[in-house]
């Protein structure tokens, strides 16, 4: 702990006020410290380490030769005022390299050719965290230039495998950057024992190419831990998967399926609300519009004076009765069944039902289910799906609002990273 003789904000002299700077900083001595003009803290200091690792060799050496030329790094501030360090590197020469090389000294509190030192630099991270590079460069009164220099500086632009013991759950899912189709990435995630779920790629775009060849940077040692890759219904992905990753299984969240499913009976809604409506008076039509989300609904969630209008509808339409008492069956063997053995056989029976119902509104759906069947019946082992991609997935849409527009998947990656990971290590 030093001290140092404050200034005031204006520049002018008046009695000395003595503040208490604190410079916590390893294997590090303070010279004097001084108010620049413009306000800023200036501290001299000097490493205490009398030895360095020759450049050459690699071996340590203690023959001192001199001191480099200072520099000055920006540290942490103290009192809401800005924080400089002023450092001249010792420089050893090694007495066992021929012509006797001199080294610079480097300390672990900064890294050479950085204006920061690393506490400002991880400060910076911290600050970006759920935050943009125009508010954290309004904060510290940098450049925007500076900020990205640092996160390119600090944060990897890919994933660092050595950092994973295993990979036993992967999630895929694209997220479109823009408006209109041509402008989606794939994000690709990981859920690991103890619930965490760090980004491992954002890709260009998510053609199976592109998936695969990503698939296959996984280290040999890794792929042998992947158990199952969750996703939606995407060909490319499947493909990708079964290429690369040919002992993890495919599982197909029942999200996805309901999406199916429901739009079916949504279909049959509208042809039987148009059927209904075609001998009728407009101002008797049938409301369609407000009959879709009663229909979407749970029944159990329906207000009190709700059941009624649907009620009514059904006695007029029995079809959409049956339709909508078929999909809530199978919404409930989705919700409900124990295992996979369990799950086949009741979808099996559903879609015995549904045949002699003599309802048609399914049958896009049986090809759907008889395609990803081995997908679908994964859903039911261990309870696994990619509601967790989901979720992920919106914590990228959101930093992409956040920053108007981040469209770079590099910077997409290196955000992610930081916001999830982020402060689960600085917490």
């Amino acid at each position: 702990m030093e001290r140092w003789s404050g200034i005031p904000a204006d520049g002018r002299l008046t009695m000395p006020i003595t503040l208490a700077v604190p410079l916590d900083l390893p294997d590090v001595r303070v010279l004097a410290n001084r108010m620049l003009e413009e306000g800023t803290v200036l501290i001299e200091v000097e490493s205490t380490v009398r030895t360095a690792q020759c450049h050459r060799c690699g071996r340590d050496i203690d023959r001192f030769h001199g001191f480099d030329r200072p520099i000055r790094l920006r540290h942490l501030p103290v009192c809401g005022r800005q924080v400089v360090i002023e450092i001249r590197p010792k420089r050893y020469r090694c007495p066992h390299c021929e012509g006797g090389p001199t080294t610079t000294q480097r300390c672990a509190w900064y890294d050479p050719n950085r204006p920061h030192a690393t506490a400002f630099e991880q400060d910076v991270l911290k600050r970006l965290i759920h935050g943009t590079v125009a508010d954290v460069s309004r904060q510290f009164g940098l450049g925007v230039k500076a900020v990205e220099g640092i996160l390119d500086a600090r944060l990897a632009p890919a994933v660092d495998w050595t950092a994973f013991s295993t990979l036993e759950t992967l999630g895929i899912d694209e997220v479109a950057l823009l408006k209109g189709h041509g402008h989606d990435v794939a994000v690709v995630w990981m859920r690991d024992a103890e619930g965490h779920n760090p980004v491992l790629a954002v890709l260009p775009d998510r053609l199976r190419a592109t998936v695969q060849a990503f698939l296959e940077t996984i280290p040999d040692v890794l792929k042998a831990t992947v158990r199952r890759v969750c996703m939606d219904m995407w060909e490319g992905y499947a493909g990708a998967v079964a290429a690369a990753l040919p002992e993890a299984q495919v599982v197909v969240d029942r999200f996805h399926i309901a999406v199916h499913y429901r739009e079916a009976v949504d279909t049959l809604r509208q042809a039987e609300c148009h059927r209904l409506n075609a001998d009728r008076p407009p101002e008797r039509a049938i409301p369609t519009a407000a009959l879709r989300p009663l229909l979407r609904r749970e029944w159990r969630s329906l207000n009190p004076d709700q059941p009624g209008k649907v009620i009514e509808r059904f006695e007029q339409t029995p079809t959409l009765a049956s339709a909508d008492v078929l999909r809530t069956l199978l919404t409930a063997i989705f919700d409900q069944t124990p295992d996979q053995a369990t799950a086949q056989s009741r979808l099996q029976l559903w879609v015995t039902q549904v045949k002699a119902s003599n309802l048609h509104c399914f049958d896009k759906f049986f090809d759907t289910l008889d395609h990803w069947q081995d997908g679908i019946l994964n859903d039911f082992e261990g309870g696994h799906n990619s509601g967790f991609v989901e979720g992920l997935n919106n914590t990228l849409k959101l930093l992409k609002h956040c920053c108007f527009g981040l469209d770079d998947p590099t910077e997409l990656f290196r955000r992610l990273w930081l916001d999830i990971e982020g402060p689960r290590l600085w917490a």
